[in-house]
């Protein structure tokens, strides 16, 4: 008859993959039985973290090392270089909520050098960058929380997307973005980012504006909560200024371009590719629709108070947990689909060619 200790180590080791128990575990629930005391009924709390962390690891990686096996390493390879290429875009081209332009210029130059070290070749070095520039994002914006929560609630997702980008850059194979994208495809994705990038700084600075003080005219302005689905309730960031209609429309139809462009290019990547870079940008998305509906009340009352109401441990469990969360259902889903289509071509393989 099965013990109640057997029997929850046994539940336990189901967090492993299939394969992997069929392996080793009969041998590891006798060596942790053996271990336990004539009285244990309930496992270890330091086995039961080890069995987690270890079952993590084995769904999560190959023998070879790689987070989900060569797939994941080429993706890597791209997504770090638009995670870079999209923090350049933003440092140099749009107005904090919180006035930093010195911080944000030298963060900006630091995104800068990592997009060029991922574009040469120099992995490591745009690796150690990146998490050089992570800290420059996450430690300013943790001490100004107290000051500015409402703005510092709504710039977390920029942590977030600095991380995707320096563990993604850190696990990324030998090939070159360049190779995994396509030489073409590629320059048409930095174009892009280029052209968006150039007329929000362009707008930022004032360029259309410049008369504004002389003539005493209107200033046609475009807001980030003119988004749809962006919920901004105080320090609404803008986005494109000009004096004249006319040209914040060519602006705005100028970005509108050069995003379609992005996106047609992004969504004519390789199949394995682009399912692996929606998923690393799940947690940024999870975290920008988090901060927009979940915490609106929050930040409309502390606006409105005056003074910063903590947040509840709830609310910062769901801050951390939830866009991880997302990003774990993300890869397990990738897991099952390239499995799923590797038994597919296994079977049409096996029909072609029965001998």
């Amino acid at each position: 008859m099965t013990s109640p200790l057997e029997s929850r180590y046994q539940r336990l080791l189901r967090i492993y993959p299939a394969a992997f128990r069929r392996t080793h575990g009969e041998d590891m629930l006798t060596t942790m039985l053996a271990d336990a005391g004539d009285r244990q009924r309930w496992p270890r709390p330091g086995d039961a973290a080890d069995i987690a962390l270890h079952a993590v690891r084995q769904r999560l990686f190959t023998r070879s090392g790689r987070p989900l096996g060569s797939a994941w390493a080429d993706a890597c390879a791209l997504i770090g270089l638009l995670a870079a290429v999209t923090l350049v875009t933003i440092r140099f081209g749009l107005r904090p909520a919180i006035p930093d332009l010195s911080a944000r210029f030298l963060r900006g130059l630091l995104w800068t050098a990592v997009v060029v070290a991922a574009l040469t070749g120099w992995r490591r070095v745009a690796a150690g960058l990146a998490w050089a520039a992570l800290l420059l994002e996450t430690v300013p914006l943790a001490g100004r929380f107290g000051t500015d929560p409402v703005p510092s609630l709504y710039s977390l997702w920029l942590p977030v997307l600095a991380l995707v980008c320096a563990v993604t850059l850190t696990a990324a194979g030998r090939t070159s973005p360049w190779k995994v994208a396509g030489r073409r495809r590629l320059t048409t994705i930095l174009a892009a980012f280029a052209v968006i990038g150039t007329l929000l700084a362009v707008s930022a600075a004032g360029a259309f504006t410049s008369d504004f003080a002389e003539t005493g005219g209107s200033t046609w302005v475009f807001f980030a909560s003119d988004l749809p689905g962006i919920n901004v309730p105080i320090d609404d960031p803008m986005l494109f200024q000009a004096s004249d209609e006319i040209v914040l429309d060519l602006m705005l139809l100028g970005t509108a371009i050069a995003l379609l462009t992005l996106l047609i290019a992004v969504a004519r990547l390789p199949g394995p590719i682009r399912r692996r870079l929606l998923v690393a940008a799940s947690p940024v998305v999870t975290m920008i629709v988090l901060t927009n509906l979940g915490f609106a009340g929050w930040a409309a009352s502390t606006g409105n108070m005056g003074h910063t109401i903590p947040l509840v441990p709830g609310q910062v469990v769901a801050l951390v947990l939830l866009p991880l969360t997302v990003f774990l259902l993300g890869a397990w889903w990738v897991r099952r689909r390239d499995e799923t289509m590797r038994l597919a071509e296994l079977g049409a393989r096996l029909e072609r060619d029965p001998s």
